[in-house]
């Protein structure tokens, strides 16, 4: 299967999605060109997702038993961020159905002004008793449909890789 890798948001649309609070890249998450790791990149979309998710039950913490496991994702690196740069990553629900969600994240490099980053991601909600996948709780699913619908009046489109979608999308 070819992909066809589209425009990205501009800074500004990208920036108008919810997203945690901005952090700065430590020289931690950096490498030997001056600029973060690759392997860091995928740390802080998920942590950004579970920031963001979380007061909606759909953490580990979360009462309701179970939690968002990934399934696929599909990073593509832009630009790059360098150590201490300031980012943040913002999510917009492409839809959902009854236990798995359609994610895009962008990782905006603030310091530049500019898109550096995205991860396309499928996930599932899957019961922590039984390991399997399990409807969305009532208030999680009720707060995806409100995002996934607020995303979808965008003026812009997100950028899809067309290597996973959901069945029954809401």
């Amino acid at each position: 299967m070819m992909c066809t890798v589209r425009a990205l948001p501009t800074y500004d649309e990208a920036a108008g999605l919810p997203a945690p609070p901005r952090r700065r890249v430590s020289a931690a998450y950096g490498d030997s060109n001056g600029h973060m790791n690759v392997r860091h990149y995928l740390g802080t979309f998920d942590d950004a997702e579970w920031e963001l998710f979380g007061p909606y039950g759909l953490d580990t913490e979360a009462s309701h038993g179970g939690g968002l496991f990934a399934l696929e994702q599909y990073l593509t690196y832009r630009r790059e961020v360098l150590v201490g740069a300031e980012v943040s990553v913002h999510l917009r629900v492409v839809g959902r159905d009854e236990r798995m969600l359609h994610l895009v994240s962008y990782l905006l490099d603030h310091d530049e002004g500019r898109v550096a980053a995205s991860m396309e991601a499928l996930e599932a909600y899957v019961d922590h008793g039984t390991r399997r996948l399990a409807p969305f709780p009532a208030p999680a699913a009720a707060e995806l449909d409100r995002l996934a619908a607020e995303h979808r009046g965008l003026p812009w489109q997100p950028e899809l890789s067309g290597a996973m979608a959901l069945r029954g999308a809401r």
